[in-house]
């Protein structure tokens, strides 16, 4: 098994934008999340090195970032976007040198306890036909009139089974910010051609503890994320040091 890399990439957002205009994503509407727009220049610069999952952060007072997981370092992402990145790809992260760092993940031993903090697309199939739905709104469908729901339990416990699916007891979570945001996707083709559609999907921030029970599952789950849409900024899953109450890794208004 690869070793897991923490890797953070700075990026220059207007370039970034002119790249995504370059691609035919041509709005830029404050509500329309960046998900696709990383990916798709993550893929262009980086290709099978990219990071996934990932996350964007874009906080006040500091440049715009990308934090994700790979198993390859910086200097191997470094040199697949000097060698092969288009000029357009290059102006996002102008000088890759030192706008790409990474960091090997350590081995955690079970029984390890941490704080966790991971950004979700908290969203499933709806039974019968399909469909990708906010989980609440599924359990909604399913309950009787007059039911009430709580979003937090229901984002918690869907993602408490994740993160049991890899030995991992969580000893407490909670749900510390929630929005509906648009987010943007290709389509299928149709004549060979593809076209962007936007959708409405939760997103929501979790927060909490958890024992770790398999050191070499819990690598796992780093690796994999929680939930879907993981190659579009959602799943990453951040560290602390436990009973952290009043620390928060980013500012509020952090994507």
């Amino acid at each position: 098994m690869k070793q897991l890399h923490m890797i953070e990439v700075e990026i220059d957002v207007p370039a970034l934008y002119r790249f995504l205009h370059m691609q035919g994503m041509t709005h830029r509407d404050d509500d329309t999340e960046l998900g696709y727009g990383v990916h798709a220049w993550l893929g262009a610069a980086l290709g099978d090195l990219a990071p996934q999952p990932w996350r964007l952060l874009m906080e006040r007072h500091r440049p715009a970032r990308i934090l994700g997981y790979a198993s390859h370092d910086a200097s191997s992402l470094v040199q697949r976007l000097v060698e092969f990145g288009e000029p357009s790809v290059l102006r996002v992260c102008p000088e890759p040198h030192l706008m790409i760092a990474s960091r090997p993940m350590p081995a955690w031993r079970e029984g390890r306890r941490l704080g966790f903090q991971t950004l979700v697309c908290p969203v499933g199939r709806k039974a019968g036909t399909g469909i990708e739905k906010d989980i609440f709104l599924i359990h909604a469908d399913a309950q009787d009139d007059g039911v009430e729901l709580s979003r937090e339990t229901i984002y918690c416990e869907w993602a408490k089974e994740r993160f049991n699916r890899y030995s991992v007891t969580v000893d407490s979570i909670r749900l510390t910010g929630f929005r509906l945001v648009r987010q943007e996707r290709q389509t299928q083709p149709v004549n060979g051609k593809r076209k962007f559609a936007r959708i409405v999907r939760p997103q929501a921030l979790l927060e909490g503890e958890l024992t770790i029970n398999n050191s070499a599952d819990f690598t796992e789950l780093l690796r994999h994320g929680i939930g879907r849409h993981r190659a579009f900024g959602y799943g990453m899953i951040l560290l602390r040091p436990p009973s952290w109450a009043e620390v928060r890794y980013f500012q509020a208004d952090s994507v």
